[in-house]
């Protein structure tokens, strides 16, 4: 038997296998997209049938071995639901990863996505990766590899982007069953986040920076707590006159209102048309790499990215015993349990401060 749709075949080959006292075994192999399964079957016919009852015998095995071999013909074809239930398991994964990507990701998310589906091909080594390959105890190894080579919350959050995917793709019939539902995603503990201490932030500020707006949007974001995402958009029309900044955060889309530090009204010069950009920022790896150009020239050894900015802010504020609650409505956080990482930073950096006062008694 061969079945071949698209780069699917399947073939099934019959063999005899010759045993004592003048008996034939059957071994089905089964090869199936270039792997091959052997099965012996529980029948015996003899080698050389001697007597009526014996070719009868035959007849009627070798006939339940062509019934077996239809019946896994058959199976085969349900089970890829090639009859009218239009599944197809045989789909590329990262091939729909990347159509779902360009589709229905949130652009603030694009990253993140592209990034899991990154070490998912890292993971499996493939260029190519078929939907029916992916099961649950297939993505309970990528999450033990996410958990043991990537910090912080980064392992949750792609793996909160793939079961994602998974969903959609077992919408579209591309698995039969979703093998993540049962899956828990826990989210581990955050690592400490890298900040600027207030002499850092003034060292960057008398420091001279390849891309003038790289330098004032990023101050800025440590004086409001913006992403990346929202800096890059920002325009006249979020300002208002008493110098108020009013926005919607483009990757929570809760909205956020505060009154701009002096030095951040500093930052944004004379007001210009409402639509105009505030920030002529380039792309984000962009701004990554002048960054890190300019925190060398500062002389700050720390891995400092655009997202540090907003770490700053709110370790700054909570540093100051500024309320957790107004912390939290500054960033734009759904829940205290988001800021609640910015006052564990916090509380670190002050007795490392404590740490740093000089030995004043006598021994």
């Amino acid at each position: 038997m061969i079945y071949n749709k698209k780069s699917k075949i399947m073939t099934i080959k019959v063999r005899e296998i010759e045993l004592k006292n003048n008996l034939i075994g059957v071994q089905l192999d089964i090869h199936r997209n270039g792997t091959r399964k052997k099965k012996m079957l529980d029948i015996r016919y003899y080698k050389n049938p001697k007597t009526p009852l014996e070719r009868e015998i035959n007849k009627e095995r070798k006939e339940a071995v062509k019934k077996i071999v239809a019946t896994i013909e058959l199976d085969e074809v349900y089970s890829d639901n090639l009859l009218d239930r239009g599944y197809q398991t045989e789909k590329d994964f990262f091939e729909y990863c990347d159509e779902f990507i360009t589709r229905k990701a949130p652009h603030c998310e694009m990253r993140t996505y592209k990034s899991m589906v990154f070490k998912l091909k890292v993971f499996t080594k493939k260029k190519k990766l078929a939907c029916c390959e992916i099961d649950e105890e297939f993505l309970i190894l990528f999450k033990d590899y996410l958990n043991n080579n990537l910090n912080g919350s980064t392992p949750f959050n792609y793996f909160k982007k793939l079961k994602r995917i998974i969903k959609e793709a077992t919408s579209a019939k591309y698995f039969k069953a979703n093998p993540i539902s049962n899956l828990r995603n826990s989210k581990g503990v955050s690592a400490e986040k890298d900040v600027l201490t207030l002499e850092e932030t003034l060292l960057l500020s008398s420091t001279d920076c390849p891309n003038l707006n790289v330098k004032r949007a990023f101050l800025f974001c440590c004086l409001t707590g913006l992403r990346f995402c929202d800096v890059k958009a920002l325009n006249w029309s979020n300002i208002t006159n008493e110098g108020v900044l009013n926005i919607t955060q483009i990757k929570t889309k809760e909205k956020v209102v505060m009154p701009l530090h002096s030095n951040a009204i500093m930052i944004l010069g004379n007001k210009q048309f409402d639509k105009s950009l505030i920030f002529n920022l380039p792309t984000h790896t962009s701004c990554l790499k002048t960054l890190k150009k300019w925190t060398e020239n500062a002389k700050i050894s720390k891995h400092i990215t655009w997202h540090c900015a907003r770490h700053t802010f709110a370790t700054s504020l909570v540093y100051e015993d500024v309320g957790i609650n107004t912390v939290s409505a500054l960033l734009g956080h759904k829940d205290l349990r988001q800021t609640q990482v910015y006052v564990r930073t916090a509380e670190l950096s002050k007795t490392n401060a404590i740490n740093k006062l000089p030995n004043i008694l006598m021994n």
